[in-house]
């Protein structure tokens, strides 16, 4: 298969010698992303080779992370770039995930996005420059406890929603973790009635506890 020799080449050779695949992939990297095969030839890229040698192909992905967000193999790529990416790219997709983010929580591709930018703006290479941003994803998840529909109202009891309500609990710091915790408590009565709010209580108990 041409794609295992194209990731064994981006893993074993220097990154100078793999520029052919670098061009090749540069020529549609939206395509590549989305194809089952070609979004693991991107992913090595982004492990081995340096953001400088990648930069055409980093632009041009960036402006397509929503739709690659929820697709079934570029969320993978999304997903990489949040670890191995350049900053810029970061931010860029931390913003598109919070204006997205209550659909992009209730789908099974781009709810996993959603879990990897709480996690990389919190305890990653470079949340120390993302504190703005991570700050204002989790208020805009939070949102008003008052509201009944906010997003993270909308998220508790979704079968992928849930899943990012607990990683936020679990990241959660200063003031956003005090209005995280207050609004969950305000709503326990509803989320002790379902697996998925079960699941949260639990995950509230355990932070508390540590």
């Amino acid at each position: 298969h041409g794609n295992h020799v194209n990731q064994k080449c981006i893993e074993q050779m220097p990154p100078d010698s793999v520029t052919f695949i670098i061009a090749a992939i540069e020529a549609d990297p939206q395509k590549m992303a989305c194809h089952m095969y070609g979004c693991r030839v991107v992913q090595r890229l982004l492990e081995h080779c340096g953001p400088e040698q990648l930069q055409g192909m980093l632009n041009r992905i960036s402006i397509n992370i929503e739709r690659l967000a929820m697709d079934m193999y570029g969320n993978y790529v999304v997903q990489h770039m949040l670890e191995h990416g350049r900053v810029e790219d970061k931010r860029e997709i931390i913003k598109v995930v919070e204006r997205n983010i209550v659909e992009f929580s209730k789908n099974k591709c781009s709810s996993n996005v959603v879990e990897k930018a709480v996690e990389i703006a919190t305890v990653g290479e470079h949340a120390a420059l993302l504190e703005a941003e991570r700050s204002s994803l989790m208020f805009t998840v939070i949102g008003d406890p008052n509201n009944p529909n906010s997003p993270l109202k909308q998220m508790m009891d979704d079968r992928f929603g849930n899943f990012i309500v607990q990683r936020m609990i679990e990241h959660a710091r200063g003031p956003e973790r005090e209005r995280l915790h207050q609004t969950l408590q305000q709503s326990a009565t509803l989320l002790q009635r379902s697996a998925h709010g079960k699941h949260i209580l639990n995950a509230l108990k355990k932070e508390q506890a540590s």
